[in-house]
């Protein structure tokens, strides 16, 4: 042969389909090589997937280069000057493994039958070697891995000839126990000398009963002497290997040196004693839970803390205990953990086992496994109820002392002016009488009354206004007690408006009463402030208008009053302030009165177990109506 050459299957499977590569040439002396030449290499190629139908069957294909039928193949043939060829498959188990082609650049050859088995034969070989030398490299490699891993995992091989009562070490012992190979075959009964006596009983015992089939398996754990005296915690196993008719032939085993593991092991029982030694001893109530949430580990300060005994906790989800209002937050509070998977604290409330909720503060951190991985949690938490109780009473008590200063400062500037009006329209008034004293004129007596009427009302405004503010005081410093009395209210009403209202020549109050009349309990003194600020502001803020109404009503379970004037009525802004002490209306600057009075009103009335409804108009009057039971409880 004048060339020949291999084109390698690179997918090696028929699964995957052909994709030929040129592998390897050679050319004899003045003949062209073309395993570098690409055009002349693809097209070969590609002429080679045009005739795989047939020879990858294992069929040959051989004759003359001018007798060539396939088009593309016979152009290449000419490019090289081919006078004969020769096609033949490689296999290698069974997988086509690529192509061997011999080519005759110099004679056109007529292939004998003998030359034709000799090559196939030949190429067979090829294929059975490839074969030999990939199993051969596949075994060396997993001898390497398993020698690798015997080594890396502190493991130690023996195999033992039941019919010979012989025993093969493998190498990994002197690891081990830091015997060699060749001290371990002369030493005699090696087994004795590396167990103590009673361990070795026991290993003997075991042995027999698993070759007899008594026991299913031959493991457990125990110790191994050193070399150098020390003992090792050791790890053992056994495989039976039986021989065709099923009789026990040998047995297959490993030692694995465990002390490390062993160590860790006392280590982390230790520690996890000292972590619950810490946990069931803490005023915190600890729990771990898994990555779901539900818990897995809960302390047995779980009963006195929230009421519950920890076994009824297990495999539970503390969400279902925690306040509906506070599980938003709790839900962001979870995802923020599992992002930042830093420590975080938050308050919530937690319902005990009696149905009441306490507020729980707690500290949650995340547990990772070694790569990393978010695993569960561990919480800590507290009861800060107390504290939560003394944070509304100190907020609840800076309220009531910020009101108070404010309330102080209100008084101080309303009485100031209050009083300051009434006081000077007295001192002038005064001034003035003294003049026409001293002057002696003429028409004295009759502006003499004029203005002694000017003094007594402003002295009846100064009282007024300092009722108002004494009333008020008792109220807030809560001095004032209750009497409940049986009431005619009809007949208290009447005295009232006479007495305080329906003076001759002035505005009088109109009062209607609906239903039948019933007897109605309740602070005779306490009503009589309530009805008359409220019937004082109907005179004060209607003058020039039509006169006020006092409407009963006696229904079924209670007794209705209602106040009705036509005269300034409320702005809207102004209404949501209305029951605020020594606030006024915005439309009555010019009226003189205290800003009390509706506060005193409220508190009353509430005071009496009743209700106070406010109706008013800017411009068209005022409805206040007053609502009580007829029993004071």
């Amino acid at each position: 042969m004048d060339r020949s050459y291999i084109l390698k299957n690179k997918n090696n499977s028929d699964l995957l389909g052909l994709d030929y590569a040129y592998a390897y040439e050679w050319c004899n002396n003045s003949i062209t090589s073309y395993i570098h030449h690409f055009d002349v290499s693809k097209r070969l190629i590609n002429a080679f997937l045009s005739i795989d139908t047939m020879l990858s069957t294992d069929k040959l294909r051989f004759g003359m280069g001018k007798d060539i039928d396939n088009k593309l193949l016979k152009s290449i043939f000419e490019t090289r000057d081919v006078k004969s060829y020769f096609f033949a498959p490689i296999f290698s188990d069974n997988v086509l493994w690529g192509w061997i082609g011999l080519e005759d650049c110099t004679s056109e050859r007529i292939w004998e039958e003998e030359e034709i088995s000799v090559l196939h034969t030949i190429i067979k070989s090829l294929g059975i070697r490839l074969s030999q030398t990939a199993t051969v490299s596949k075994l060396e490699r997993t001898i390497e891995k398993f020698n690798f891993f015997m080594s890396s995992s502190n493991q130690a091989m023996w195999e033992f000839d039941i019919e010979t009562e012989k025993t093969n070490f493998s190498l990994n012992w002197f690891g081990i126990l830091g015997y060699t190979n060749e001290e371990i075959n002369n030493i005699p009964d090696f087994w004795s000398r590396i167990f103590s006596a009673d361990d070795m009983k026991q290993i003997i015992r075991d042995f027999r009963d698993f070759v007899s089939g008594k026991v299913e398996r031959f493991e457990g754990n125990t110790r191994i002497i050193h070399k150098k005296g020390h003992a090792i915690s050791a790890k053992y196993s056994g495989l039976l290997k039986l021989n065709k008719n099923g009789v026990p032939k040998k047995v297959i085993g490993t030692y694995m040196d465990i002390s490390e593991l062993v160590e860790k092991e006392k280590q982390l029982v230790l520690s996890e004693a000292k972590y619950r030694f810490i946990a069931e001893n803490t005023t915190d109530l600890i729990c771990q839970h898994s990555k779901d949430g539900n818990l897995v580990y809960v302390s047995s300060l779980s009963n006195d803390v929230i009421g519950y005994d920890f076994e009824e906790l297990i495999h539970k989800c503390p969400w279902d205990f925690i306040h509906k209002r506070d599980l938003g937050n709790i839900k962001k509070y979870y995802h923020s953990i599992v992002k930042n998977q830093q420590i975080e604290t938050i308050t919530f409330r937690f319902k005990k086992n009696d149905g009441s909720y306490i507020w729980l503060e707690t500290a949650t951190k995340v547990m990772l496994d070694s790569e990393k991985n978010i695993i569960g949690f561990q919480t800590s938490s507290r009861d800060i109820s107390k504290r939560i109780k003394a944070d509304k009473e100190m907020k609840a008590a800076f309220l009531k002392e910020r009101m108070f200063n404010e309330l102080k400062s209100n008084f101080v500037s309303i009485a100031s002016h209050q009083f300051r009006t009434p006081l000077t329209v007295i001192y002038s008034n005064a001034e003035l009488l003294e003049l026409k004293i001293n002057h002696q004129e003429k028409d004295l007596p009759n502006d003499g009354n004029v203005i002694i009427s000017r003094i007594k009302n402003e002295v009846e405004r100064m009282t007024e206004l300092m009722n108002n503010i004494l009333v008020f005081g008792k109220q807030e410093a809560k001095k004032i007690e209750k009497v409940i009395q049986p009431i005619d209210l009809n007949e208290f009403i009447e005295t009232l408006t006479s007495t305080y209202f329906n003076k001759e020549g002035g505005a009088k109050i109109k009062v209607v009463k609906k239903g039948v009349k019933k007897t109605f309990f309740s602070d005779e003194s306490l009503i009589v402030h309530i009805l008359t600020n409220v019937i004082n502001n109907a005179f004060k803020y209607s003058v020039g208008k039509p006169d006020p109404e006092l409407i009963i009503s006696y229904l079924k379970d209670k007794i209705e009053i209602q106040v009705v004037d036509y005269g300034l009525g409320i702005p809207k802004k102004d209404i949501p302030n209305l029951f605020t002490s020594f606030f006024r209306a915005s439309n009555t600057n010019s009226i003189i009165g205290s800003g009390l009075g509706l506060v005193i009103v409220k508190q009353f009335t509430e005071l009496l177990n009743g209700t106070v409804e406010l109706k008013t108009k800017e411009n068209f009057g005022t409805t206040i109506k007053l609502t009580f039971p007829y029993e004071h409880q």
